[in-house]
């Protein structure tokens, strides 16, 4: 895939989100768990970045913190408007994120949960027009019809409630919600996880679509390895809190420099009954984010583990063009990809 020269969009420095542990009658503050610490990624406008890793390694955390549903400890998130200004989103007031919700929307995980069953298709695509009041009455219908049509739903339907919808429907509407303001950014959070496998690439292929026709960014926070590798230009890997493994997509997918990245890869399917396919393993437990352990957090599950890796965390360091990664040894070890 050719490398993309587009302008920079995001910029996310140090992000960091720990929430704390409170014990006893007077809630004492005892800890905390370190669901985002210190993260770094980039994206660039009309690109796809990809953001994998195991339940609770804090992606969706990281995905709410960018869209200040969730209040970071601490970090920058650099956003480039569409005028060209670069602000820093921890920092905005409340009243002045509503102006920047036109730009940046969210596509939400579990479509029967994020649409209100009391609102009918009318009140909830155009809920955001009315809320920043870009439009009113008749004007909002007319909204809504396109929006509709847009996602492939036919305008009539703006009268029913989400009962009457499917699953992959549903999702459908919660697409045409966040695009009613007409976004440049779209954090989606799992949106083809609660969905058949079909409607999963009908969803996929719209959002391709989409972004296609509108010049949207994604940031595409998702587990299914599969399906992130189809939509994604780029690929995160995270593992509790932490960025481990950064690059394009291929090239992450065939060419690893991590060990965590590695076994992921190693899980991948093959569409092949006479392939054979070598799965690793991973000894023990994941880390507890609330007292992870010392030196780099993959340690006591890897395999090619040696002194430094138990005592001193790695840095992410940039190893080939655009390929980024947080470990020791990643320069000397030859690890295998999805077609190892």
């Amino acid at each position: 895939m050719a490398e993309n020269t587009n302008p920079m969009l995001l910029r996310v420095n140090n992000l960091v989100k720990h929430f704390p542990i409170r014990r006893g009658f007077l809630k004492t503050n005892v800890g905390a768990v370190r669901a985002v610490d210190g993260v770094n990624f980039h994206i660039r406008e009309r690109e796809t970045l990809g953001l994998v890793g195991e339940s609770g390694c804090g992606k969706t955390t990281t995905g709410r913190c960018i869209m200040r549903a969730i209040e970071p400890t601490s970090g920058e998130v650099l956003y480039t408007r569409s005028n060209g200004e670069t602000i820093n989103l921890p920092e905005l007031e409340r009243d002045d994120l509503k102006d920047l919700r036109k730009e940046i929307q969210m596509i939400f995980q579990d479509p029967y949960s994020s649409l209100n069953p009391r609102m009918t298709l009318l009140q909830i695509v155009g809920e955001p027009l009315t809320v920043t009041k870009v439009a009113h009455g008749r004007e909002v219908e007319e909204r809504v019809a396109q929006l509709l049509r847009i996602v492939g739903l036919r305008p009539e339907y703006m009268r029913r409630y989400p009962h009457a919808f499917s699953g992959g429907q549903r999702q459908r509407i919660g697409i045409a919600r966040a695009l009613a303001l007409n976004p440049r950014f779209i954090v989606a959070d799992e949106p083809v996880s609660a969905l058949d496998v079909s409607i999963q690439a009908q969803v996929l292929n719209l959002l391709q679509d989409l972004q296609a026709e509108y010049g949207l960014t994604y940031l595409f926070v998702a587990h299914d390895l599969s399906v992130v590798r189809h939509i994604s230009d780029r690929v995160a890997v995270m593992y509790v809190g932490k960025l481990v493994e950064m690059a394009a997509t291929e090239e992450l997918y065939y060419t690893p420099l991590h060990p965590y990245t590695e076994a992921l890869m190693s899980s991948v399917p093959k569409p092949d009954p006479r392939a054979t396919k070598r799965r690793i393993i991973l000894e023990g437990e994941v880390a507890n984010p609330a007292n992870p352990p010392s030196g780099c957090y993959f340690h006591p599950r890897c395999r090619y583990c040696i002194d430094i890796c138990k005592e001193e965390e790695p840095e992410l360091l940039e190893y080939r063009p655009e390929h980024y990664a947080k470990c020791h040894r990643a320069e000397e070890l030859s690890l295998r990809g999805v077609g190892g």
